[in-house]
């Protein structure tokens, strides 16, 4: 599985905003309902087909689909959302040694075509996703299910080991309902028939998308605009052109920081046009606990921690104080459960305290730094500015850059001879983009010690073993819902105030740029995009 981009944790209402304490511009005109809604999409448009879902399309999926369980906003998270039934009839029925679920499907659901939704077509999506000869990329996400069956409404789901996020992955558009016939073909069957507040009423393969209401939903998710168009063609600069101009209303796309800024300073941000969402993903410093240098000396851990200008570090990077926003925690604030600790010095290092934890005493250390990902645009910058701190403190630093598929072969190796990574980490991800929001894709990921002991292609490139935290990941693993969040949550602050296995530097940000006819806008805490909950002026 590869690390990449883990995407936003937001919520953002308009004309009102309310994520990130950021206030609304002037109040627009009257909004109405109806009408097409105009997607500029840069890259060409894969397969609709579930089990080849490519998070380009999430927004797609979640227009289309009703899947069993889905990210609902709801006053009772502090976070704004959390995982809710909404195809499943309530919470499912969960065995004591937590590796069966039962999951009752709604009665009365349809397709968009009039027929049936039952437990079966829930059952053989998934098993479309596990069968071999699909090759489906999610299926990684389902590697602890061991047999998945139905019987009336009801859906059974075996899992080979205890793991308390099902219910979360089950609202991953992988899980979308299919017809009972709906072949296993590995170049990927069109689903046109919806079960979401609209369904797929065209497909222009790779060029456009139609989406129109489904008269059949009777779910609770808004669907306010008429029909939504996807057209693919051009390039990120032609995509931002159509929507500035008016003949698009959104960029489908992430938008690069060169481009963004330039929209930052003639639009403004989060205002009317431009909204920009934090955390990401946490660029960091990963210090190799197994090495002599930083092997039980967690004082010399915590000082660099307190020796790093994380405002200064970001600056270097490009794009602060828009695109970056400083941290000293592992988890980014999109996950749920993220709570600000408080741990670190944010704007301004101790450097009196730092140097009293490094004792005085000069010594050399080897930093690794990926380069070539778009990603790490600005990380040997940043480093530049890490040299320096840490020369503050009586570390004399190399930098050796490599680039990201080079520095986690490496770095996956036991004794390569590393002290320190710059680099960036988000959650379990597929091909180039985010797959859920779940704090066990970075610190179980990055930091459990059953992730250190391989012979290669380990994750956690700390090499932080520690019994007792081991013990708490797995605890945490087996919880779900917020209690799983928070849970992993304080095993964050604690690792970092306790043993500092890393330095986390800045947080990521996301984009969205949209034309003056979007009167609505919900950013979903995974999909981003809302489609369906978008209206026009």
């Amino acid at each position: 599985m590869s690390r990449r981009l883990s995407l936003l944790l937001a919520a953002v209402v308009l004309p009102v905003v309310i994520a990130l304490g950021v206030a609304a511009g002037s109040a627009p005109a009257t909004t109405r309902g109806g009408g097409t809604l105009r997607v500029a999409l840069p890259q060409e448009i894969p397969t609709p087909d579930p089990a080849l879902w490519r998070p380009l399309v999430q927004a797609v999926w979640y227009a289309t689909c009703a899947p069993l369980m889905a990210w609902r906003d709801t006053a009772a998270a502090p976070d704004g959302f959390e995982v809710r039934p909404e195809a499943a009839a309530g919470p499912p029925k969960i065995s004591r040694d937590g590796r069966r679920y039962v999951f009752t499907v709604r009665k009365g659901l349809r397709f968009s075509d009039g027929s049936p939704l039952r437990a079966a077509n829930f059952a053989r999506a998934l098993q479309r996703v596990l069968n071999p000869v699909m090759g489906s990329p999610s299926a990684y996400f389902l590697s602890d299910v061991k047999r998945v069956s139905a019987s009336g409404e009801r859906l059974r789901i075996e899992l080979s080991r205890r793991d308390g996020d099902l219910p979360t992955r089950l609202a991953l558009p992988f899980a979308c309902p299919v017809p009972l016939g709906f072949p296993v073909d590995p170049t990927g069957i069109d689903l046109t028939v919806g079960s979401g507040p609209y369904y797929v009423a065209g497909y222009v393969p790779h060029k456009q998308l139609v989406l129109e209401r489904n008269r059949y939903y009777k779910g609770t998710r808004p669907h306010r605009v008429g029909r939504i168009v996807i057209t693919s063609g051009g390039d990120i600069n032609d995509a931002v052109r159509a929507v500035a101009e008016g003949r698009a209303d959104v960029v489908g796309t992430e938008i690069p920081r060169e481009i963004r800024d330039v929209l930052a300073r003639t639009y403004g941000v989060n205002k009317r046009q431009l909204f920009r969402i934090q955390g990401l993903f946490t660029i960091a410093l990963v210090l190799n606990t197994a090495r002599p240098l930083f092997r039980h000396n967690i004082a010399l851990r915590k000082a660099v921690n307190l020796a790093v200008q994380r405002t200064e570090i970001g600056r270097a990077g490009g794009g602060w104080p828009l695109s970056f926003t400083a941290t000293d925690q592992i988890l980014p604030r999109w996950i749920p459960g993220w709570t600000d600790y408080r741990l670190y010095p944010l704007a301004k290092p101790n450097l009196r305290l730092a140097r009293t934890l490094a004792r005085g005493k000069r010594r050399r250390a080897i930093m690794y730094v990926s380069v070539g990902d778009p990603l790490s645009k600005g990380l040997l910058d940043e480093a530049q500015v890490i040299v320096r701190n840490l020369h503050e403190i009586g570390l004399e630093v190399e930098v050796k850059q490599f680039s990201q598929d080079v520095l986690t072969a490496r770095a996956g190796t036991p004794g390569e001879p590393y002290d320190i990574i710059l680099d960036w980490f988000g959650s379990d991800s597929i091909g180039t983009e985010p797959a859920y929001p779940d704090p066990a894709g970075m610190i179980d990921q990055y930091l459990a010690g059953k992730n250190a002991r391989k012979s290669f292609g380990n994750t956690n490139f700390s090499y932080f073993d520690n019994p007792a935290y081991n013990r708490q990941m797995v605890a945490a693993d087996r919880l779900s819902g917020l209690a799983r969040f928070r849970a992993f949550s304080k095993i964050d602050a604690k690792m970092m105030r306790n043993y500092a296995p890393w330095v986390p530097l800045t947080e990521g940000s996301s984009w969205l740029f949209l034309s003056k006819r979007v009167g609505c806008l919900k950013l979903h805490p995974v999909y981003r995009r809302d489609y369906a909950a978008m209206c026009l002026r």
